[in-house]
């Protein structure tokens, strides 16, 4: 992947220097490596991810760390997630509640391992493109109807992998970190095709 993408469209969507850095090579570009545009993220590229055969071995290797902890690496992950006012904005129950108060919520971690779960979903059926589709596509339509904008969706694979770093420790890598950007852009993609059509 290029290096084409501008300071302009990742400081758009709030990230940290760090992530930044790291990461708009590989959420804010397609895989040309060409600055995709607020619109474009919004739809859906042309052709599904694909998910190659060694990205979905590290992916299912590195889950069986994650999901020891799971709860903490979610929950890590809303708090990144919901820094941003557009998103917090879509959750009315966490609009008004401090940090602290996110921590603690129960509707916050409620939220937190429903959604880990279905990145568990994923993960056990990458065997099964049939089965991935009909759940991403399903998780996208129920999105559609809590009136999520499609371009959150974007947000979350950063956030994520900002979230497993430290429950993998030294079993981080740029291959594994690699691996699950690809697999939350094919995610994105495929909540995107009913939540934009």
């Amino acid at each position: 992947m290029g290096l084409s993408c501008s300071k302009e469209i990742s400081e758009k969507f709030g990230f940290s220097e760090k992530m930044k850095e790291t990461n708009k090579k590989i959420y804010l570009c397609n895989a040309e490596g060409e600055e995709m545009s607020s619109s474009s993220m919004r739809g859906i590229p042309d052709a599904t991810p694909v998910l190659s055969p060694e990205t979905q071995a590290i992916v299912v290797e590195s889950w069986k760390i994650i999901r020891t902890d799971i709860e903490r690496v979610g929950v890590v992950m809303f708090m990144g997630l919901l820094e941003d006012p557009g998103i917090r904005g879509t959750f009315l129950s966490f609009q008004d509640k401090t940090a602290e108060e996110l921590k603690a919520s129960t509707a916050l971690r409620s939220h937190v391992l429903r959604v880990m779960g279905a990145v568990e979903k994923v993960v056990a059926r990458l065997d099964s493109q049939e089965k991935v589709i009909a759940l991403l596509h399903d998780l996208g339509h129920r999105h559609m109807a809590y009136n999520a904008r499609p371009e959150f969706l974007d947000l979350v694979g950063p956030q994520f992998n900002n979230a497993i770093q430290p429950a993998l420790g030294d079993k981080w890598t740029p291959e594994v970190e690699q691996a699950w950007a690809d697999l939350f852009r094919y995610i994105t993609h495929l909540m995107k095709e009913t939540m934009v059509m």
